[in-house]
């Protein structure tokens, strides 16, 4: 359907029109007859409708007029809506009116609205006397001065059209939200005389708009900040390079609440701990809800002496208990805090920070703790560690292992390292207990497992008789599958078994002998051999380990740092020795240093020593240096 817009003075001359009037209906000859009918209604205060004739297309056109009248009720001008179809029923315009949500009026240029159609005073809640009144006067203050700027936009360039959203002031004083699309309507000198307005009242979804809004960064329970809502704060915050101090917040017995009375507990709970963290809460704190029982606050500007006593007032107000119906319930919380950006300088760093900041506090019972970096290394250490092997922060290093009858390389044994790109190098001592309470060093012991197996097998085309050590964890004799995973790492390295030794501690083995008896022999089936490390340090006895499928001793460095000063540990080796010959096991010496230690261990018929006196732990590509250099001296010396 084509309509255009028309603005004419009371004698039939085109004062302003939009683009569609001069296009398709300008160029009509003026029906003079039917000009005076529409003058003579509209100045009676008709809206009236009329059909013409589109000579050219034998096509009917449809006209409309309305007066516009100034103060004193004279008439001023007619604005003549131009269709090229039928407009609804004159009888029904005033009901149809009530029911619309469009309206329309038309500005002067001096932006006085001279014209409010019907349906305007429905919709604006308005009377007829809000003509010649300045637009201005009826928008909220807030919106004045984007309006003005898209006016004086049309005004100015004569910009076709553009498009508005603010806030209407009714005449009961209360604001409807309206979008506007404003056109100029211009006279035959392309200049602007008027324009043309046509707005909706989108106040209904303008509060949709604010629901969806407060639902993408609210939370429905507590009505607090969401975790969207926080992280964009956070990111603005650092990008602003504001100091802040950020605490993560765990409420006790969150669990414990929901299973022993209900979610609905539960939830109330969280409502009533948000209101009373609320009241100690300054106007500029934000305080949000980021997972199921996990709040943050941000505070701005503080110290840690300002810090102290905040956090003091907060655990003092969950001192008195909450009563949900006839339950009484008594419930405290653990803060962690980090500061910005003393401690980190992105979001994940600080949330991570602090959550170690939480797990130190509630380890130690206290109600807060400020995150530190060695303190909370370990927490760090068992958040960090799933993460390393993916990232490649693993590597192996290698300590031979020499024969001490000709000085021969018997083998090496692998040697996890890991370094961390913030804590640095992590030793073994460290991170493989965690590994082993966390159940991570399963996936630990496989991945070195194939990449030992993989390295050492190209060292084997230049040193064939080289044997591989691999340390076995005690707790995966718990893992049946392990056997299986072993079998197919040696198939797909290609690895022979008989030159793998799975390297297992003494003390270890005896707190899982029954499974772990069942799984040595299933490796030894396979043609692994098995040692026993650390031996002399734990409660077994050769004559218990008689029955292990067990080749190799491995006697513990504590033993051999004073053998040749002390005769007690001399004593100790020499029978540890040879008692392993009459079971027909070999024996290696751990931790050797020196060459009264190496003469000493010959004498006692010790088969394979390992320590500083040959080698440190190296990295492969140095031990391949240290593996060729050792042949070369043993066969000069030959």
């Amino acid at each position: 359907m084509m309509q255009a817009i028309a603005v004419m003075d009371p004698n039939g001359k085109i004062l302003g029109a939009d683009e569609h009037f001069f296009r398709h209906f300008y160029h009509l000859r003026v029906n003079r007859e039917l000009l005076k009918k529409l003058i003579h209604d509209a100045q009676h205060g008709r809206i009236v409708s009329y059909d013409i004739l589109k000579e050219d297309e034998r096509k009917n056109i449809y006209v409309q007029a309305t007066a516009l009248c100034n103060k004193t009720g004279m008439l001023q001008a007619i604005v003549v809506t131009y269709r090229d179809a039928p407009f609804i029923d004159m009888r029904l315009t005033s009901s149809m009116a009530s029911m619309a949500s469009e309206f329309t009026f038309i500005l002067s240029s001096e932006g006085e609205i001279t014209y409010v159609s019907p349906s305007a005073q429905y919709v604006l809640k308005c009377a007829e006397e809000v003509c010649n009144h300045e637009l201005f006067s009826f928008v909220h203050h807030d919106d004045i001065p984007l309006l003005m700027e898209k006016l004086h936009t049309i005004y100015a360039t004569k910009e076709k059209e553009t498009t508005v959203e603010c806030r209407w002031r009714t005449h009961k004083g209360h604001f409807i939200w309206i979008d506007m699309h404003a056109q100029p309507l211009l006279n035959e000198k392309n200049e602007i005389e008027h324009v043309i307005v046509v707005a909706k009242d989108i106040t209904k979804w303008k509060c949709c708009e604010e629901e969806l809004i407060k639902l993408k960064h609210f939370d429905s329970l507590t009505n607090i900040p969401n975790r969207f809502y926080f992280e964009t704060y956070v990111q603005h915050m650092i990008q602003k390079m504001r100091p802040f101090a950020l605490c993560y917040i765990d409420f006790d017995k969150i669990k414990w609440i929901n299973d022993r009375f209900s979610y609905q507990a539960g939830d109330f709970f969280l409502q009533e701990a948000v209101r009373r963290i609320q009241q100690h809460l300054q106007q500029e704190d934000f305080f949000a809800r980021i997972g199921g029982d996990e709040f943050v606050i941000v505070l701005h500007d503080v110290n840690k002496e300002t810090m102290v006593a905040r956090m003091d007032h907060l655990l003092q107000s969950f001192v008195e208990p909450f009563r949900y119906k006839e339950h009484v319930i008594q419930s405290g919380l653990s803060i962690g805090v980090t500061f910005s950006p003393q401690d980190g300088a992105d979001l994940d760093t600080l949330l991570k920070q602090a959550d170690q900041a939480l797990c130190y506090a509630k380890e130690r019972g206290k109600g807060y703790h400020f995150y530190h970096p060695q303190q909370n290394r370990k927490t760090m250490i068992e958040q960090e560690l799933p993460l390393a092997l993916l990232n490649n922060q693993f590597y192996l290093c290698y300590q031979p292992k020499v024969s001490l009858d000709n000085k021969s390389i018997m083998g090496v044994e692998a040697l996890m390292r890991w370094t961390h790109p913030t804590l640095g190098v992590i030793s073994p001592l460290e991170f493989i207990p965690i590994a082993e309470k966390n159940g991570f060093i399963f996936e630990i012991t496989t991945w070195v497992l194939k990449e030992a197996c993989q390295q050492v097998k190209q060292w084997k085309t230049h040193f064939p008789t080289l044997k591989l050590a691999v340390n076995l964890s005690p707790f995966l004799l718990n893992r049946k599958e392990f056997v299986m995973h072993v079998k197919n790492i040696l198939q797909e390295t290609q690895f022979p078994p008989n030159y793998l030794i799975l390297e297992i501690t003494e003390s270890g083995l005896m707190e899982n002998i029954e499974t772990g008896k069942h799984i040595l022999t299933e490796l030894k089936q396979i043609g692994i051999q098995v040692a026993i490390d650390d031996f002399g340090t734990g409660f077994s006895s050769l004559a218990y380990i008689r029955n292990l499928p067990v080749s190799l001793l491995k006697i513990d460095r504590s033993f051999i740092r004073d053998i040749t000063d002390n005769s007690k540990d001399a004593t100790i080796v020499d029978t540890i020795i040879h008692l392993a010959k009459s079971l027909d096991l070999q024996v290696l010496a751990e931790g050797v240093e020196r060459d009264d230690q190496v003469s000493l261990l010959q004498k006692m018929d010790c088969d394979f020593a390992q320590g500083f006196y040959f080698s440190q732990s190296l990295e492969a590509e140095k031990l391949l240096q240290w593996l060729e250099q050792h042949n070369q001296s043993k066969e000069a010396l030959h």
